[in-house]
């Protein structure tokens, strides 16, 4: 729980420093123009839009992590609700792919835990 409330606390870092491309559009856009460290996508996102999002990203050589939050929970975060963002910072990106696996593996471990 405690890794989700960070990821949720440097997402909203991460937009108010300007680093984040909200939506497919614009995540396109980011990473055309070589600003793009990765892409983030949402557990709702459409099947289209997670395919292309991984699309775009192996293209572009770079990462991308399905977060742990919704379009909604993330636009109560962020202030806009999209499915797929680019993060246009490298420091960023690596500090959400870390914990989106520590949140992902300490889920994992409740469940082993209750069986």
């Amino acid at each position: 729980m405690r890794s989700k409330q960070n990821l949720q606390g440097l997402l909203t870092i991460c937009r108010k420093a300007g680093k984040l491309a909200m939506g497919l559009e614009p995540a396109k856009s980011a990473i055309e123009g070589g600003r793009a460290s990765g892409l983030i996508v949402c557990t709702d996102a459409s099947p289209r839009s997670k395919k292309e999002a991984a699309y775009f990203a192996a293209h572009a050589g770079i990462g991308c992590t399905e977060v742990p939050f919704t379009k909604l929970e993330m636009g109560q975060y962020i202030g806009r609700a999209a499915g797929v963002l680019a993060v246009c910072d490298d420091g960023f990106f690596r500090r959400i792919e870390t914990l989106v696996k520590t949140s992902e593996e300490t889920a994992h471990k409740l469940i082993s835990d209750q069986r």
